[in-house]
């Protein structure tokens, strides 16, 4: 599990502490559905996800969880080459003028398996600790992390220290390419273990590898008995490859139109920091969670989100959680649009929309519904909206006669049971 994840599962923790009573078994399952569609009217990716967690809880600080994880993800990714006027031919497939090139022969599969406990050292301090593997067919992960958390001040105040480390290996499907180099004409490079091996005839982790470090530090305080703050702030730092070896750079004319396509590439190391407060109130019956979480890297890209959830109790089995969320993003110092027919190749680049400038809106929520004290029923159901632009300084010709940055809409959709035995 990332440490993100495990951060969550800390927090959560920490904010329902005072609700957790004695259980012997208790078990979440869900299953989502997820789809997205841009304003081209081009459908894209479509995710199937069932979920399932079993936890053998003797009280809240004395846990032991597992959860696992299965995705099916199907459908259409952009490969990073700006839409254009004319038609454009990619190896496999074509695109239409003025659209967004997709790759539609998108289709993966991922398993994903958590295990976490938490012990108490005594009544003032405990730990948790969790581990976690992920495989797809052409990536895999390991990780590990651990957190002490202490009471202090009569426990009113929770003191969080964690660490996270992964460890994580790409393997793409049609081999490696030199950065910047044609996609009409470089020669996949032959995929390579960390002992020599060539794909899948040896090793673990055969690909190119990356490491990733995460640390935190966390202050939750109870403010007065309606009242809980919490406070998160987090580093992490990456090293090894980080580059996606599907996506692409046009490369255009003085007219902007596209005569070729490169290979991106992306620096090797990453420096995440992380700060987020959260804010639960007791309204009656009622709660209001509020957070704000402001984020920073060395690659240049800046985030602030923001969200509110509403827990309003309407009667002793039915309960509704409005929710909204909204992020702007910043995007990184090496994206660009395309480069220009003769310049030099820079050291970076990238035209992948996720490293651009975007704001994102989410409005849903969750209703819930406990059939008796051991079941509950819930469904959940989030619109996001997430649009963006490119700076015009850095395009030409035709590249502004066509939308760079379609607007997305995603839609998720989740049915869950949760309970005890």
């Amino acid at each position: 599990m990332q440490l993100k994840q495990k951060i969550g599962l800390a927090v959560s923790t920490l904010l329902s502490s005072t609700q957790a009573q004695a259980t012997d078994w208790l078990y979440d399952m869900a299953f989502m559905s997820y789809y997205e569609q841009d304003a081209m009217q081009q459908d894209r990716v479509s995710i199937v996800e069932p979920v399932l967690s079993i936890t053998k809880q003797n009280d809240s600080d004395d846990f032991l969880s597992f959860e696992l994880v299965y995705d099916a993800l199907t459908g259409a990714t952009p490969n990073g080459a700006a839409a254009s006027s004319q038609i454009q031919n990619f190896n496999g497939y074509l695109v239409l003028p003025g659209y967004t090139p997709l790759d539609t022969r998108f289709k993966d599969t991922r398993t994903s398996i958590n295990l976490s406990w938490m012990q108490p050292f005594d009544r003032m301090s405990r730990y948790q600790a969790g581990i976690s593997y992920s495989a797809e067919t052409d990536y895999k992960s390991i990780g590990s992390n651990y957190s002490y958390i202490q009471d202090i001040n009569n426990k009113l105040t929770t003191l969080t220290l964690g660490l996270g480390i992964s460890y994580d290996a790409v393997n793409p499907h049609g081999g490696f390419h030199d950065s910047f180099t044609s996609i009409f004409s470089s020669t996949p490079q032959t995929i390579t273990s960390a002992s020599g091996g060539t794909r899948g005839e040896d090793g673990f982790f055969p690909g190119k590898i990356k490491t990733t470090v995460d640390m935190i530090v966390g202050l939750t305080h109870v403010l007065n008995r309606y009242s809980l703050l919490n406070f998160n702030y987090g580093i992490s730092q990456s090293e090894g490859y980080q580059t996606d070896p599907y996506k692409i750079i046009s490369v255009v004319d003085g007219a902007g139109l596209p005569i070729d396509y490169v290979w991106e590439n992306r620096p090797e190391t990453r420096f995440k920091q992380t700060l987020k407060a959260t804010m639960v109130s007791a309204i009656g019956d009622d709660a209001l969670h509020i957070d704000y979480r402001h984020y920073v890297d060395d690659w240049g890209v800046t985030a602030d989100t923001y969200d509110i959830k509403y827990n309003m109790r309407v009667n002793e089995k039915f309960y509704i959680i409005p929710h909204f969320r909204y992020s702007q993003q910043t995007q990184a110092d090496f994206f660009v649009a395309g480069l220009s027919q003769g310049q030099n190749s820079p050291q970076f680049a990238s035209a992948d929309y996720r490293l651009g400038n975007m704001t994102s809106t989410t409005i849903g929520g969750m209703m819930g519904y406990k059939i008796n004290p051991k079941m509950t029923i819930t469904f959940n159901a989030d619109q996001i909206s997430q649009s963006g632009y490119v700076d015009s300084s850095g395009i030409v010709g035709d590249q502004q006669l066509n939308n760079l940055f379609p607007d997305l809409t995603m839609w998720a959709f989740t049915f869950g049971v949760k309970g005890k035995w």
